[in-house]
């Protein structure tokens, strides 16, 4: 444990050190979020955007939970094969913001990840304490898959090299990521910029705002775009919101021009210490809000009891969803803290 601190802090040292700014292509000035190096987040102001050395470090040396590995109930492959086979609607959750859906006979990923560590190498990083519900070579054909930002445990090479075998795919990506795909030899990939729409074969994709930050090498920050996304298929209309801080503005903002949602993917751990995760990580009483907000019918938990990436107690995020929503007079809709191997029923 003392040994990867003690590489991840080296690592961290020399990516401030040699951070180096680079050309946004993309950049349009008449845009909140660009930048002539990259994006940023429109609530946020600049100093909040970036940790200091100190704060990284002290972030790192914190102490964090070491949970037991959880033994995980596995997906039923004949009742997976039998539900898309009889166009059964539902959604699984395979594990951290990994959500399989299954509506109106297509089938959708969001940022998966199925490899042991969410980090750049096999041999170090976080490691996961629960495994996926299903194994990557056991996934139904996808559709479509929708990425939401670059970092390690949303952007797993492994896995999308894995899923990239099939070129029928179509995957939806937000700015600057069309090149890393193609550049691994994925070529059927739409990049978008927030409130871009494409259409294909009844499905609408619109990527819409998150409030989170880009980083996949030393030498790049804020270079590539993050997103959440609204995923229409036929009348059924899904949010996934990627990963996320909170602030009053995007997310009304979301509700009021495509809402009501009939279901909506949202974080709901990996929160604390909140003097350094807050801008970017939202917690569970944060996570009711967007329920709120978006207009969410029906909300399923995800960004959970899959990695410890940070220091909350790992099943403080269940306890305290269940707790606020009992609590709150004025929740409308459905919260589900999702389990490994269930087929959650959606009703259209």
């Amino acid at each position: 444990m003392k040994l990867s601190i003690i590489i991840c802090f080296t690592i961290a040292t020399a990516g401030l050190i040699l951070n180096i700014k680079h050309t946004n292509p993309y950049f349009d000035p008449k845009k909140s979020h660009h930048t002539a190096t990259g994006f940023k987040n429109p609530y946020l102001i600049s100093n909040d955007q970036r940790k200091s050395f100190s704060d990284l470090f002290k972030m790192m040396i914190t102490k964090r939970p070491n949970p037991k590995i959880d033994e995980v109930k596995q997906l039923d492959l004949d009742s997976l094969s039998q539900k898309i086979k009889k166009g059964k609607n539902f959604i699984t959750w395979v594990g951290h913001s990994t959500m399989l859906l299954h509506v109106n006979g297509k089938t959708v990923l969001t940022d998966p990840i199925f490899s042991d560590r969410c980090s750049p190498v096999q041999f170090l990083g976080p490691k996961r304490y629960l495994a996926p519900s299903i194994k990557i070579k056991s996934l139904p054909k996808i559709d479509l898959i929708v990425i939401s930002h670059s970092h390690y445990d949303h952007l797993d090479k492994n896995s999308v090299k894995n899923l990239g075998k099939d070129s029928s795919t179509i995957w939806f990506v937000p700015l600057g990521l069309k090149t890393w795909f193609n550049d691994i030899g994925i070529q059927n990939v739409f990049e978008m910029d927030w409130f871009e729409e494409q259409k294909t074969s009844n499905i609408n994709i619109i990527c819409l705002p998150s409030q989170h930050w880009s980083k996949r090498s030393l030498l790049k920050s804020f270079d590539t775009l993050w997103s959440s996304w609204f995923i229409k298929i036929g009348a059924f209309k899904f949010w996934f919101a990627g990963d996320t801080g909170y602030n009053e503005i995007q997310f009304k903002q979301i509700g009021d021009i495509y809402g009501p949602f009939d279901l909506t993917a949202i974080p709901i751990g990996a929160y604390e210490p909140r003097w350094f995760m807050k801008n970017f990580h939202i917690n569970p009483k944060e996570s009711i809000s967007i329920h709120k907000d978006v207009k969410s019918k029906k909300s399923i938990g995800m960004h959970f009891g899959t990695f410890v990436l940070t220091t909350e107690p790992v099943l403080e995020p269940i306890e305290k969803i269940k707790s606020l929503v009992a609590e709150d007079k004025s929740f409308e809709g459905e919260f589900v803290i999702p389990e490994t191997g269930i087929f959650y029923t959606i009703d259209l």
